[in-house]
């Protein structure tokens, strides 16, 4: 399987208090521990179980998965700032990987 990617759209700048869409999604499978595979065995369960969202350090989002979540796991959520700054984010899986990706957020003056 290929490596998980993650992906994150942000707008170029956003105005001071005015909310602003973020989209995110990682490629993933999202194997539940529940489908045989080709050789009749189970495929062995991998799924993001947690995914986290920072702005400056400070958590702002955060949500727990379940297995009934799809392949390539896709979060679109409004958000306003007041200063530019760091916006990080945090997929894991259950078995301790974890993917992280960070973009700047730059508000106009």
């Amino acid at each position: 399987m290929a490596k998980p990617r993650p992906r994150v759209k942000l707008p170029k700048s956003v105005s001071v208090g005015v909310p602003f869409t973020v989209r995110t999604r990682i490629t993933h499978p999202m194997h539940t521990g529940l489908r045989l595979g080709r050789d009749g065995k189970r495929i062995p369960r991998r799924i993001i179980s947690r995914f986290v969202v920072r702005y400056n350090g400070e958590e702002t989002l955060s949500v727990d998965l379940e297995r009934a979540v799809s392949a390539d796991p896709y979060f679109s959520f409004e958000m306003a700032v007041q200063e530019s700054g760091e916006m990080e984010f945090e997929w894991m899986e259950d078995d301790g990987s974890t993917y992280r990706l960070s973009r700047r957020v730059q508000v106009k003056s």
